[in-house]
């Protein structure tokens, strides 16, 4: 699924309540929330992404070196999420002229 297909889900709750609701596995559940952070809470993965790199690369210890591995990937995610709504057009955004 495409970020768009995302934004129409989002909407699609409010155009019919009589719908039943669609199940999400927990998988796109994770990964539809993972591309909807807002920008305040990348950033803040941003900073504990930096940190968890310096204090790794100090201590090359094995598990702290899987976390920040773990957060550096999630945080790419998340800036390729924040990235491509910004550039996708959506309710509430203005088309830029071309």
């Amino acid at each position: 699924m495409d970020l768009l297909t995302y934004k129409e889900l989002d909407t699609d709750t409010d155009a019919d309540p009589e719908a039943p609701p669609q199940r999400r596995s927990p998988a796109q559940r994770a990964w539809h929330w993972l591309l909807s952070l807002n920008p305040t809470a990348v950033v803040v993965m941003v900073a504990l992404s930096l940190g968890l790199g310096m204090v790794a690369a100090q201590v090359s210890w094995l598990p702290m070196l899987v976390l920040m591995a773990i957060v550096w990937g999630a945080t790419v995610l998340a800036l390729v999420g924040v990235v491509a709504r910004w550039m996708t057009p959506g309710r509430g955004r203005h088309r830029v002229a071309s």
